[in-house]
């Protein structure tokens, strides 16, 4: 008996902080994630259902969602204290979901920690490892696509606001690859995607931080192309692309350092525009960085983007 009460304890969600911003809830939440064989935090930000916005459907509880996805040493916090989403997600009625970028607090993995900040803790790159030791814990692909859902839905709070057939899914950088790739790898699963500066062709040899990333966590060389968004998109069959979403948008800074270097976004923009001319928005903004003054610049954008998106029947 005890045993199985231990059990009920350790996959319990545990709250870690509540607090109220744009008249809506940012909650902070601790679990058990089977997936990683670890323990996770992720936050989601809740708006009042008291204010006048549109829900649609009629349904004047359910909320959509949108994932947001972070990028390279990140984890929940950093969007939430300087993403500037939440305004605009109460403006619109849209929930916002946080997870992490990578497990953490799990057993140590040989080399794990003598690893470059750009590898390891908080530089999960959203797949499913397939290297020895990686593989028993970094599983984020499953964890951003399916577990992070299905913890949701066991908390009442959650379940009671969030329509989780309505969800769009956005990141930056190591996340924008993320949002990119699971998109593609889940077809018809999220309304709309978009990107801050994504990593847009990870498995390219001038990208070293994909190169870094698939060499350690995908043993196989010819899993690569199928979680590189640029090559995905090459692999479909001409105008197919409108199965997988509704609509893409990209955002890129010209003064960012790893733009040409890392990033690469042009080439998926041209793949992409050779599979439905038209069916993507890509901005290339005068002056601005990879930091986070740049997504708060335009994260209002694409939020709105995605609650056009979520909010339509």
């Amino acid at each position: 008996m005890s045993d199985e009460n231990d059990e009920k304890v350790l996959f319990k969600p545990e709250i870690l902080s509540t607090v109220k911003v744009h008249a809506g809830y940012l909650h902070r939440i601790k679990h058990y994630s089977p997936c990683n064989k670890c323990h996770m935090t992720f936050a989601i930000y809740i708006p009042s259902d008291e204010d006048d916005f549109p829900v649609g459907n009629g349904n004047a509880r359910k909320m959509p969602l949108i994932l947001y996805l972070s990028g390279l040493t990140c984890d929940d916090t950093n969007v939430s204290q300087k993403g500037n989403a939440f305004e605009t997600c109460k403006q619109s009625g849209v929930c916002f979901v946080m997870p992490d970028t990578s497990p953490r607090g799990h057993e140590k993995i040989d080399e794990e920690e003598s690893a470059s900040w750009d590898f390891g803790i908080g530089a999960g790159f959203y797949v499913n490892a397939t290297t020895k030791g990686y593989a028993e814990h970094y599983n984020m692909e499953t964890y951003a696509t399916k577990e992070l859902e299905q913890v949701c839905k066991s908390i009442d709070f959650i379940n009671d606001k969030v329509d989780f057939n309505r969800q769009s899914i956005m990141g930056h950088s190591m996340g924008g690859h993320g949002a990119l790739t699971l998109a593609l790898r889940n077809p018809g699963k999220y309304r709309s995607v978009s990107a801050f500066a994504p990593i847009a062709n990870p498995s390219a040899k001038d990208c070293p931080w994909g190169q870094k990333a698939f060499k350690g966590y995908l043993k196989d060389e010819n899993e690569w192309k199928m979680h590189d968004a640029t090559e995905l998109v090459k692999m479909m069959e001409p105008g197919t692309m409108k199965t997988v979403t509704k609509a893409i948008l990209i955002d890129q800074g010209d003064a960012d350092t790893f733009y040409k270097t890392q990033l690469h976004p042009e080439r998926f923009q041209e793949a992409a525009e050779k599979n439905t001319k038209g069916f993507m928005k890509y901005n290339v903004r005068e002056g601005y960085d990879h930091s986070y003054w740049f997504i708060s610049t335009f994260m209002h954008d694409h939020v709105a983007f995605h609650a056009i998106k979520l909010l339509s029947t």
